[in-house]
């Protein structure tokens, strides 16, 4: 599989050695080349002499992957329920090198992506070397420099064989560069979430519209639950009324683009179907609907790809999983947008092994280790040839959250301070305790708005 001819490699060498491309592998990001395909065409021109590498280049050859790095120890992060394969594949890429001459000594420690962020800005030189995290933790690492610049050889290959959504969340640029550069490596395709349901009691026609799946709660007295009061999930109302998100070049301030004309009758909305019947429920999805499918209290619910593997043991075949549905908007079916995340990996800036760590991070987020996740452990890729692939159109649950990515925006470039307001405006929506009329719903806009403008 790694096996390549002398004179491949020969060439490959050449060109790292012209271009000197083993910039952005040092103690620091001060690569002077910009990374091709990290986000627009203007690095076209400058990329001519960069080599492209792919994973089996690089693994072919020890000094493609390491430079003179040997007696490699590094760390490795990922969650708890992958351990055990993240184990067997740092093995893999250890024994590898080994067969080539190299000494690599990986240790992998249970570190969940939700905080791995925080871990790292922490204790920089304890964290480890390389870790998996959340997209949206992307922009505090890239600003205050905890991440290595992607490897300029690696770039484009990930561009090519990655969603264009993946490789985006990955990649940011600062006022005073001249493109955008890609920090990290995507490692999933799949982190969003999407509607699950109990067969037994809804059918495909009923999930389709919000309007259609709360009358048959009602009419079977089971309950439908979305955490509203979370700005993850609630984050649905002003989205669907064509909200979207950016940031000021200070990276500091949110830019909201937000037209209340377009987004009070979208909230309205969410309040009259959902406010109004007994058997809605805004609650913390991750604690109660599990049981509740299990318990049979509950029909449906709105959770993430994390939340699979119990939800089918808790229905086994009564598993239905589907897009988010429509809600009726003045007289129109309009589809709920929601926010959807990606996870990456990311090599550490204070590695003292900078290009293995880099070599082993394009390793694990290539083809064969994308496509032993989707098998063992049931994580959606983020390399378009995988997504395409039977693993995940023929996936009931996994083709549904990648049918809900159509319809959402991307999880980056959110400062800390739009979360809590976004959930308390979702909360405040659907509270059957408080007033919905048209001022108070105006004034409850504004409130959310000024909030998350003011940090």
């Amino acid at each position: 599989m790694f096996s390549k001819s002398k004179r491949i490699v020969g060439i490959v060498l050449a060109a790292l050695m012209v271009a000197s491309v083993f910039a952005g592998c040092g103690d620091n990001n001060s690569s002077s080349t910009p990374a091709s395909g990290s986000g627009d065409a203007s690095g076209t021109s400058s990329q001519q002499q960069i080599k492209n590498i792919t994973v089996d280049e690089m693994m072919a050859d020890a000094q493609v992957a390491m430079g003179d790095e040997d007696n490699v120890k590094l760390k490795v992060w990922g969650p708890q329920d992958s351990v055990a394969l993240l184990t067997k594949q740092c093995q893999a890429f250890a024994d590898n090198f080994k067969k080539l001459g190299r000494t690599i000594d990986i240790e992998v420690v249970p570190q969940g992506e939700s905080n791995a962020s925080s871990q790292v800005m922490t204790d920089p030189d304890a964290a480890a070397d390389v870790f998996g995290f959340a997209s949206d933790q992307g922009l505090a690492l890239f600003k205050d420099e905890y991440l290595l610049k992607v490897r300029l050889n690696f770039v484009q290959p990930i561009k090519d064989t990655n969603i264009t959504e993946a490789v985006d969340t990955a990649t940011f640029q600062t006022a005073n560069d001249d493109q955008p550069y890609l920090y990290a490596y995507p490692e999933t395709g799949d982190n969003g979430y999407a509607l699950f349901y109990d067969k037994r009691v809804l059918s495909e026609d009923d999930v389709k519209t919000l309007e259609g799946l709360m009358k048959a709660c009602e009419e079977q007295k089971k309950n439908f639950t979305m955490e509203m009061g979370d700005g993850y999930y609630g984050c649905v109302i002003p989205f669907t009324g064509g909200g979207t998100l950016e940031l000021e070049d200070d990276l500091e301030t949110q830019k909201l683009n937000y037209d209340y004309e377009k987004i009070g009758p979208v909230a309205k909305a969410f309040a009259d179907v959902l406010s109004t019947s007994k058997y809605f429920k805004n609650e913390s999805v991750n604690s109660t609907l599990v049981s509740g499918f299990k318990n049979q209290t509950h029909a449906a619910g709105v959770i993430g790809s994390w939340a699979i593997k119990d939800i089918k043991k808790a229905l086994g075949d009564n598993m239905g999983v589907a897009k988010l549905p429509t809600i009726k908007v003045d007289g129109e079916d309009k589809q709920m947008v929601s926010i959807y995340g990606y996870k990456n990996i990311g090599v550490n800036a204070k590695s003292k092994f900078p290009m293995t760590a880099q070599s082993l991070a394009y390793y694990l987020t290539g083809e064969t280790c994308q496509k032993q996740r989707v098998e063992e452990i049931g994580w959606g890729p983020s390399i378009k040839t995988l997504v395409d692939s039977d693993l995940v159109t023929k996936d009931e649950a996994l083709s549904a959250i990648y049918e809900q990515q159509k319809f959402s925006l991307p999880q980056k470039d959110i400062i800390s301070g739009w979360w809590s307001p976004t959930g308390t405006y979702g909360a405040y929506v659907v509270d059957s305790k408080k007033q919905h009329d048209e001022k108070t719903m105006k004034e409850e806009f504004d409130n959310m708005v000024e909030t998350i403008e003011m940090g």
